[in-house]
């Protein structure tokens, strides 16, 4: 009979290896939402990017529907923490063109830094935030409106006089300047840029949209 130590070291393997085979299966989700669409995955082709089989979509999630939530639910929160959590490390007196850099710093860096991992969030939340796939639609609402909450909070303090509704408006205006990125409408003049040249061009752009004027 086997030891416990060796044991407790199988069942340890066979827990990383399971974890490894869930992540492959989210990111070839994600590299396949980002850009097919839901609608356009095929079991099939998603088994293959991830280099596992049908049987482990079902082990782990319990079919496709559930890994696609799964996948989209992530990459779209992995975006929004990360805008939020820009805001709340800037000085209070941030001036406006802080609060605009941090807001869209997350999604420049996943789509011009230096990993691949996170290009296909930005895209995407461009998909399931303009057209949220069945079942996500509240969720969707709800994690977007977290980050237009955070960003309204920090701009009341620099733009001030402007109407509680009107404030979001101009963020949700600049929430569509910003879904550009995920497409190729900005590819001819983004290409080649580092992320710190990306930031300089929109910041003016982004910050004038929530000045308005």
């Amino acid at each position: 009979m086997p030891s416990p130590l060796k044991l407790d070291a199988t069942l340890d393997g066979r827990r990383a290896g399971g974890e490894r085979t869930r992540r492959l299966l989210i990111e070839a989700a994600q590299q396949l939402i980002a850009e097919r669409g839901e609608s356009a995955i095929r079991l099939r082709d998603l088994t293959e990017l991830a280099q596992t089989n049908i049987a482990a979509v079902h082990y782990h999630f319990g079919g496709l529907a559930a890994l696609l939530a799964t996948a989209a639910s992530e990459a779209v929160e992995n975006i929004i923490d990360a805008q939020i959590a820009e805001l709340k490390a800037l000085a209070v007196d941030a001036s406006l063109a802080e609060i605009a850099g941090a807001y869209f710093r997350p999604m420049v860096d996943a789509v011009k830094g230096p990993s691949s991992k996170g290009r296909p969030y930005v895209r995407v939340l461009g998909r399931v935030t303009s057209d949220p796939p069945d079942g996500l639609e509240r969720w969707a609402e709800a994690a977007t409106g977290r980050a237009h909450e955070a960003l309204v909070a920090r701009l009341r303090a620099v733009v001030p006089g402007v109407a509680e509704d009107e404030l979001l408006f101009r963020v949700k205006c600049v929430g569509g300047i910003l879904l550009q990125l995920s497409m190729t409408a900005l590819e001819p003049e983004l290409r080649g840029k580092s992320p710190e040249e990306v930031e300089r061009m929109l910041v003016p752009v982004i910050a004038g949209a929530l000045l308005g004027g």
